[in-house]
C-alpha cells in the first residue's frame, strides 16, 4: 500500500487546487486502515515550466521512502489528448502527463501504463487523484491503465558537456532568490570563472556567509545537492542579477 504521497505543481499557494487534489484523493480511497501521509514537494513550480520541475522531481524523489507514490501536475497540454502515464520506477509509483516531466526516472522502468480519464481543465483532480485513490485502495498499476506502447516523451534536463566547456542552464531559483544550474560538481573545475547568461562570476565559496567576508555580493557554490548555485549573503542572486529560469551557465568542463 502507497501510505506516502507526493505531490508536485505549478498550482501556487492561493487557489486552493492542491486542497482538491488531495481532497479528491481521501474521498476515493476505499477501506482507510492506515495514515496516508502527503508531502508537498512544491507548489511553486513556475507556470508550465516541465523542466523545473523535472529538476525539482530529479533532486527529490530519491529521499522519499520505497512505495512513495507521487503526482507531477505541471500539465500545460491538459485538456488534449496528451497521455497521462503511470509509471513503476526505483521502487515508487509515479502518475503524470506524458510531457517529459518524469525524464529524470524513465531510464529505469519497471512498468508503465496509459491511464484513463479527461477533463477539459483540472487532471490533477479529476484522473490523477482518482488514480492515485485506487492504487493507495490496494489495486495495482495494470489494473488502474492500460499497456502504454508509445516511448514516454524525454526532456533534456541534463548539461552538454565537451573537452573543455559544460553549458547548462538555469533550472531552479529557490524562495531565497538562490539561482540553481543542472551542472554537478563533477562536471566542473570548482576556482574557474563561471558565465551565468551575461555575467561572469570569479568568487567561490564554501557557504553563504563567505560571500559576505570576501566583499562581493554574489558567488558561486556548490549546494548540498551537489549542484552549481549563484547565491547571495542575505539577499536575492535572482534580484541581482536578472537570471531566469532558462538562462544559459557555462564553464569550463571536467571530462
Amino acid at each position: 500500500m502507497h501510505n506516502v504521497i507526493a505531490l508536485l505543481t505549478d498550482f501556487g499557494c492561493r487557489s486552493g487546487y492542491a486542497a482538491q487534489v488531495k481532497a479528491t484523493i481521501l474521498k476515493h480511497v476505499e477501506h482507510i486502515e492506515k495514515v496516508i501521509q502527503f508531502i508537498d514537494i512544491s507548489h511553486n513550480i513556475r507556470s508550465f515550466q516541465i523542466d523545473q520541475a523535472g529538476f525539482v522531481l530529479k533532486l527529490n524523489y530519491k529521499w522519499f521512502p520505497k512505495n512513495s507514490l507521487f503526482l507531477v501536475v505541471v500539465d500545460p497540454g491538459v485538456g488534449t489528448d496528451r497521455a497521462v502515464i503511470g509509471v513503476k520506477s526505483h521502487d515508487m509509483v509515479f502518475i503524470a502527463p506524458d510531457n517529459g516531466v518524469l525524464s529524470s526516472i524513465l531510464t529505469d522502468i519497471e512498468k508503465i501504463v496509459a491511464i484513463k480519464g479527461t477533463s477539459a481543465t483540472f487532471a490533477g483532480r479529476d484522473v490523477f487523484a482518482k488514480a492515485a485513490a485506487e492504487l493507495i485502495s490496494g489495486k495495482q498499476l495494470e489494473e488502474i491503465g492500460t499497456e502504454y506502447k508509445r516511448q514516454p516523451k524525454l526532456i533534456e534536463i541534463e548539461p552538454e558537456i565537451t573537452d573543455s566547456t559544460v553549458s547548462g542552464k538555469v533550472l531552479h531559483i529557490d524562495d531565497f532568490g538562490n539561482v540553481i544550474s543542472n551542472i554537478e560538481s563533477s562536471h566542473i573545475y570548482q576556482g574557474n570563472k563561471v558565465k551565468w547568461g551575461n555575467i561572469i562570476v570569479s568568487e567561490w565559496v564554501k557557504n553563504y556567509s563567505q560571500i559576505e567576508k570576501c566583499g562581493k555580493k554574489i558567488g558561486n557554490i556548490i549546494n548540498s545537492s551537489g549542484y552549481l548555485e549563484l547565491a547571495a549573503f542575505k539577499n536575492s542572486a535572482e534580484k541581482l542579477t536578472d537570471l531566469k529560469i532558462g538562462s544559459i551557465v557555462k564553464a569550463a568542463s571536467i571530462k
